[in-house]
């Protein structure tokens, strides 16, 4: 395999992600609403430890109660990846033109509907009862793609771009993850309701010779004239 990965069932990763995703706000999105207001109040704006002590428990008892229905779809993922990783890894090389900036990835199974991701240390957080995990994984690898190769390259223009201009074309240059990936994914990537009419205006230069550079340069152009999460 020129890839490798490692999927993990890790409780305190997913203690991790439920405490750091409730206590912030990515793209308008409040993560905290997503889940029952009575845990909800137990994490965000906490301490950190008091926080971590309420998860602990509360994962425990989840995992238990729930355990039948995790280790199916813990099995399920396991099959997906074993299937589908390469090829999803082979795909996404083809239409970014780059070279896979690492080789070998760490999934953390999370019960928390957010998706955070490593860069520097190829860790994706998977949701254990989602059906395709490599949309999720294609999603997340152009983003650590695009972070590697174009905002971490000083000589492209991406590096000079304000975090929120950077994040606006990061997240809305998924558009590329469309029916050509079928049946790797299992529909096109929605990206977030902030970026729609962005989105569409790439989506629809995509389309037409679904050249990625181009298409970044495209993007570069409409962010610089504000065509991005104010949607003009």
């Amino acid at each position: 395999m020129k890839y490798i990965y490692k999927l993990h069932r890790d409780i305190n990763q997913d203690i991790w992600n439920w405490w750091d995703a409730c206590n912030a706000i990515n793209f308008g999105m409040d993560w905290s609403k997503k889940i029952d207001l009575n845990i909800a109040k137990e994490i965000k704006g906490k301490k950190r430890q008091d926080a971590y002590l309420f998860l602990k428990q509360y994962l425990r008892e989840k995992y238990e109660n729930d355990h039948a229905e995790l280790t199916e779809n813990y099995r399920r993922i396991k099959k997906q990846l074993e299937l589908k990783f390469e090829p999803a890894c082979d795909k996404l090389i083809k239409v970014m033109g780059k070279p896979l900036y690492r080789n070998d990835f760490n999934f953390y199974l999370t019960t928390f509907p957010s998706i955070p991701i490593n860069k520097e240390k190829g860790f994706i957080w998977l949701k254990y009862d989602w059906v395709n995990p490599i949309n999720t994984f294609l999603h997340e690898l152009c983003h650590m793609q695009f972070i590697h190769y174009w905002r971490e390259n000083l000589d492209s223009p991406v590096s000079k771009l304000t975090k929120e201009q950077f994040e606006d074309l990061k997240e809305s240059l998924t558009v590329i993850l469309d029916k050509d990936f079928f049946p790797l994914i299992s529909e096109e990537d929605p990206g977030y309701e902030i970026h729609e009419k962005f989105r569409k205006l790439l989506k629809d230069y995509w389309v037409k010779d679904k050249d990625f550079e181009k298409l970044v340069g495209y993007a570069l152009l409409k962010l610089n004239k504000g065509h991005a999460s104010s949607g003009k």
